[in-house]
């Protein structure tokens, strides 16, 4: 047997065909390194035609890879000392470029003159590879496992040749429902137990083998069905779906796939519950505005009506003066009555876009509440109501607000309780100021109470939503758009205010408002009277004369307007275009050479703000005393607010009145 064995180029040609070549190494002390091969080694090494020893070895020893002669000179050191080594490593073959190489040795220990080792190099690049890419299919798989977890609660694999289901994965909560190598009937007999009854027959068939038999032929790749199934104490909506493999002629196995849909499913509950209730109230707001331009065009008419029929009466007896002016004044009524509806209808859809702004103007608040009582009165005597009125713990009366919009608010809830009370009852209107966390604001609390007719229930709601107005009998005869409540809570929201309702039919109303108002800057002349603001001197007669007042103005017009009319105090007026000018004249001047500054808002350079802070920056004693008005066109709080923390006292709106120069100029000097 042995001598069959003996023939030397059948062995060569084994190896060869093996990509392994023989080498033979000498080292010896104080000459290079040799290395004999074989032909089989000299093709793997790259090399065409046969080097000399030490050529040989440099080509083999030079193109190992650096990561990897540690790992070389470690199985030289190994086959010293155990007599045999083998080791795998990356070597750079100089027309393959890298490789992987198993190389294997043994010493000669006939060689005297050194160390010889002997050995094998192997071409193993393929294996590597092969074993490279089996990891990472192996890794890749993992990854895919890994997804299928965070995508679906369970997978199953099916034989469809035997239809025989293995689990791939599962979780915690599905462990009773692992199929190891079972029958699909079986396994979805022990599933359907844990269907929602209501769900099971359509599972049942959806998912049986006859099914699944038809969707292949019909050459479907997929099947997804939705139902609920009984986790521990709950029933929760899942997504089975089936995945029919790629086979010819026809698929050899599919996939069950089954995900929690439960969230899903109840945030598309809750959009199309958005969705209906969207519609809804879109349907109801255009009910209620088809109904408002129904009442809309009742109400207008009426007055337009009366102006037509009694301008008509008039002509018809334009000699008979009394009878003449009986009819204005009827024309005038309705007049008023029609504005007041275009301005509410006007007010609101300006409310509605966004395009509305409170300004904020000095006002006392029991004088201004005063002023629309006394525009109520009449109608609250002609029906002869008793109106109490209660002015309580009022610390600050002058305040900074917007005086028209505070009016509207008091009017329309004033008018309503006049309006509802029948004759003889009662109207009590209690003013309250009450503590605030803030000390550049004052807090208020209004409340109407009326012995009226009173509202439903079930109409409380709807109180404050445009065009709203409860179908009653009582309610009827009163013209009105539905729009009064909505505008004085939208206005009230507007001042960081609120409004609450109290009512009962047949018992009366009780209206609750609260709103907080800023506080105006500490004045040299604060007084003032429980029953309103000292009305403000003439221009002309304080007889400023010897004070002087720098005004800054980059507008040549408002200039010489603003300064002739400060002028017609006796002050002497200086004035500057821009806010730096008008720093550089303070800067340059002696100690208490201006009394008061008045500062336009928008100019270039240094606007009015900073202008105002450069002041006040300084460090001269008047810097910090000197009052510093501001002329503007917003008189907005957002804008006195910025006024007030650039150091400013006050603002006077344009266009600039006589009324308002002189109530400052009387109040500052």
């Amino acid at each position: 047997m042995i001598r069959k064995f003996q023939d030397v180029s059948m062995i060569q040609s084994v190896l060869h065909e093996a990509m392994t070549g023989l080498w033979i190494i000498e080292l010896e002390n104080d000459l290079p390194p040799r290395m004999y091969a074989d032909p089989t080694m000299l093709e793997l090494l790259g090399l065409e035609e046969e080097p000399s020893p030490e050529e040989c070895y440099c080509a083999w020893y030079d193109n190992i890879s650096e990561d990897y002669r540690a790992i070389v000179e470690q199985g030289v050191n190994e086959i010293l000392l155990k007599g045999r080594a083998e080791v795998q490593y990356c070597w750079k073959h100089p027309l393959l470029g890298e490789i992987f190489v198993r190389c294997g040795g043994v010493p000669d220990h006939t060689f005297k003159n050194g160390v010889c080792l002997q050995g094998y190099h192997q071409n193993i690049t393929d294996t590597v590879m092969l074993r490279k890419e089996k990891e990472q299919l192996e890794e890749l798989n993992q990854e895919i496992i890994g997804s299928l977890y965070d995508l679906f609660f369970a997978t199953y694999r099916m034989d469809l040749n035997t239809w025989k289901i293995q689990t791939i994965q599962s979780t915690e909560c599905t462990q009773h429902l692992r199929a190891e190598n079972i029958h699909y009937s079986e396994f979805l007999q022990w599933v359907l137990p844990f269907i929602h009854p209501d769900d099971r027959d359509a599972a049942e068939k959806d998912f049986s083998l006859l099914h699944f038999q038809k969707l292949i032929h019909d050459g479907l790749d997929r099947f997804t069905g939705e139902y609920r199934a009984r986790f521990k104490e709950e029933y929760r909506f899942i997504s089975c779906t089936v995945y029919f493999g790629k086979g010819v002629p026809a698929p050899t196995w599919a996939i069950l796939a089954l995900q929690d849909t439960h969230e899903q499913k109840l945030r598309e509950a809750d959009s199309r519950k958005a969705l209906t209730d969207a519609y809804e109230i879109a349907q109801k707001a255009n009910n209620a505005k088809n109904d408002f331009l129904s009442k809309m065009s009742h109400d207008i008419r009426t007055p337009i009506n009366a102006i037509v029929g009694m301008t008509t009466l008039a002509n018809l007896r334009a000699d008979d003066s009394t009878y003449v002016r009986e009819c204005l004044d009827k024309i005038a009524v309705s007049s008023e009555l029609l504005l007041s509806l275009v301005n509410e209808v006007l007010d609101m859809s300006r409310i509605e876009s966004g395009h509305f702004e409170l300004s904020a103007e000095p006002l006392h608040l029991p004088g201004l509440v005063d002023s629309v009582l006394s525009v109520v009165r009449p109608a609250i005597d002609e029906k002869m109501q008793h109106l109490s009125v209660i002015y309580k713990d009022i610390a600050h009366p002058e305040v900074l607000g917007d005086r028209l919009r505070l009016q509207q608010i008091l009017l329309n809830i004033l008018t309503n309780a006049n309006k509802y009370t029948p004759e003889g009852g009662s109207v009590t209107v209690c003013l309250t100021e009450r503590p605030t966390a803030s000390t550049q604001f004052a807090g208020f609390c209004i409340s109407v109470r009326d012995t009226g007719i009173g509202m439903s229930e079930d109409f409380l709601p709807h109180l404050f939503e445009p065009f709203a107005r409860e179908s009653d009998s009582r309610t009827s005869k009163n013209p009105g758009t539905g729009l009064g409540m909505a505008i004085t809570k939208s206005l009230l929201e507007m001042m960081s205010g609120s409004i609450e309702v109290e009512s009962c039919p047949s018992k009366g109303s009780c209206f609750t408002i609260t709103f907080d108002l800023l506080l105006p800057s500490k004045r040299k002349n604060t007084s003032s009277c429980e029953n309103g603001p000292e009305e403000p001197p003439d221009i002309s007669e304080l007889h400023l004369d010897g004070h002087r007042i720098l005004l800054a103005e980059d507008n040549e017009l408002n200039m010489e307007i603003a300064k002739e009319l400060l002028e017609l105090s006796g002050a002497a007026v200086e004035t500057a275009c821009n806010g730096e000018q008008a720093f550089t004249m303070f800067l340059n001047s002696p100690s208490q050479y201006y009394d008061i500054i008045f500062m336009d808002i928008q100019m270039p350079v240094m606007n009015g703000y900073e202008s105002s802070k450069a002041i006040r920056s300084l460090s001269r004693p008047d810097a910090g005393q000197i009052p510093i008005i501001a002329l503007t066109a917003n008189a907005f709080i957002d804008d006195i607010i910025l006024a007030r923390n650039a150091g400013m006292n006050e603002h006077v709106s344009k266009p600039v009145q006589l009324e308002q120069l002189a109530r400052v100029l009387n109040s500052y000097l």
